[in-house]
């Protein structure tokens, strides 16, 4: 029976192996194609090499980029200029990992000095392309694996992505497997624990041992597809969680970063099971979209939400509630109906909500830019949730009613530390402000960072530790009801 079970685990870690690795092969081969792309159409352009009109060619390529966080010019194996920096002292690079005719590949880790890190610089021509160092990030959300994508030949690794948990390297612990794309110069390694019969639950475990051998075959392996993982419990648990209103909300304040006034809150869900711990966001958000309950949270979110903090958002000056959905939360057809009726119906006007597209992937579901449009006309503000991640870029705020950004947390923490990211923060953050969009920072932890971004991003609105914990709506609703919207707030 204990065979029986092992073989079971043997097939479900080999299918979830499989289907991560075709995931990242399908993530290799868009970042190819929007490297290309964005290759392309920068040396179309026929002006003077970083000239002005050049560096605004550039801007207008990387905003129109996806997963490239920086398009620019190189000349005699020294960066002149890019979208991001405008001209810089000529930089000196070394020779390339990899070149293969006019290509060739630099790892940023090597690039000792330069703006860049976590990615790679390619060049082709007289142009480079910097990709996002978060391009391959959530394909695997349990983060349970480790992949590398590489050359076929292996010669040259474009990304690590190494696993969060502390697992043996016993290779014969682990189930490796591999995909090459037919598109692309790129293969997926991939490498994860195995499970065997005794990472199950001990009740499990007792159970199928103690199974007669007939009723014990069959037995066992329903246990086990039954409790293939914790995770799959809490998908029918989280189902059930949201049908009976158990998922709470917290608010976390947001204030301005130059003299600490309110003006509104992020919306946060919580969930702790009755008689268990608080399960992370970060295992029920994922496993919602994975689902297809991605709508309904949102929905369950924003409705429970206005019901809670209704009474704090009367009157002027009120502060605003910013809920996060994905791109797929504004397809359906009812969404306008649905945004605007619990809306109206909580007495709040509809530019107090604020919405944050978390863009995991290109806005490409039918009907989303239609619908953000429609909510936009009533008076719905959005703003681009992580920016500066994975697809998130400026080309979105042209082609959808984007009224501002949410700049990622890995950018502030870099400010006040020796890393290549440093200057990305105030890059974005004046690019931003020149475009006339509302900037948010998230991820403000300690006083350096709040002194710093002061300087640097001092019109910005900050979210953190530092300025206030998530709190519950009986909390949150006295922290607006003590701001009057013309004093700074000091948080007790």
């Amino acid at each position: 029976m204990l065979i029986v079970a092992q073989a079971v685990l043997y097939v479900e870690d080999s299918e979830s192996t499989e289907s991560i690795a075709e995931a990242v092969v399908a993530r290799a081969e868009t970042v190819s194609q929007a490297r290309r792309g964005a290759s392309d159409a920068a040396l179309r352009s026929t002006f003077a090499l970083c000239s002005d009109a050049d560096i605004r060619a550039l801007k207008e390529v990387a905003f129109d980029s996806s997963y490239m966080s920086d398009v620019g010019r190189i000349q005699d194996d020294h960066l002149l200029c890019s979208a991001l920096w405008g001209r810089i002292v000529p930089f000196k690079l070394p020779a390339p990992h990899y070149s293969s005719g006019e290509t060739k590949l630099w790892n940023t880790s090597d690039l000792v000095g330069s703006p860049y890190g976590g990615t790679n610089l390619i060049a082709q021509g007289r142009t480079f392309t910097v990709s996002s160092p978060s391009s391959f990030d959530g394909l695997d959300p349990a983060r349970t694996s480790t992949f590398t994508v590489e050359t076929r030949d292996r010669s040259y690794v474009f990304r690590r992505v190494v696993a969060a948990t502390d697992v043996s390297e016993n290779t014969s612990s682990r189930i490796g497997l591999s995909r090459c794309s037919n598109k692309a110069n790129a293969c997926a390694f991939v490498s994860r624990p195995r499970r065997g019969v005794w990472d199950l639950a001990p009740s499990l475990l007792y159970t199928i041992t103690g199974l007669g051998a007939a009723l014990g075959i069959a037995l066992s392996y329903l246990l086990i597809r039954r409790n293939r993982s914790a995770r799959q419990t809490l998908q029918h648990r989280f189902s059930l969680a949201m049908r009976r209103n158990e998922i709470r909300l917290v608010y976390q304040p947001l204030y301005t970063v130059v003299d600490r006034r309110l003006v509104g809150f992020e919306v946060l869900s919580r969930w702790t099971p009755p008689g268990e711990g608080e399960i992370s966001p970060g295992i029920f958000v994922p496993m919602a979209r994975q689902l297809g309950l991605s709508s309904d949270l949102f929905r369950y979110v924003l409705s429970k939400a206005l019901r809670e903090m209704a009474p704090a958002l009367a009157g002027a000056n009120a502060p605003y509630l910013s809920i996060n959905a994905e791109p797929v939360d504004m397809a359906q057809e009812e969404t306008v109906r649905f945004v605007a009726s619990v809306t109206r119906q909580a007495g709040v006007l509809p530019d107090q909500v604020r919405i944050e597209i978390t863009e995991r992937e290109e806005l490409v579901c039918p009907g989303v830019t239609a619908h953000m449009a429609a909510l936009a006309a009533l008076g719905f503000r959005f703003l681009i949730d992580d920016f500066g991640t994975g697809s998130s870029n400026f080309s979105h705020l042209a082609q959808s009613p984007f009224i501002g950004i949410k700049i990622d947390r890995m950018f502030v923490s870099a400010i006040t530390e020796e890393s290549p990211l440093r200057p990305v923060l105030p890059g974005m953050y004046q690019i931003a402000r020149q475009l006339g969009l509302e900037v948010i920072v998230e991820g403000i932890e300690t006083p350096q960072q709040d002194a710093l971004l002061q300087k640097v991003a001092p019109s910005a609105v900050g979210q953190g530790w530092l300025y206030g914990m998530p709190v519950p709506a009986e909390a949150a609703a006295l922290l607006a009801k003590s701001h009057n919207g013309d004093e700074p707030f000091t948080d007790p």
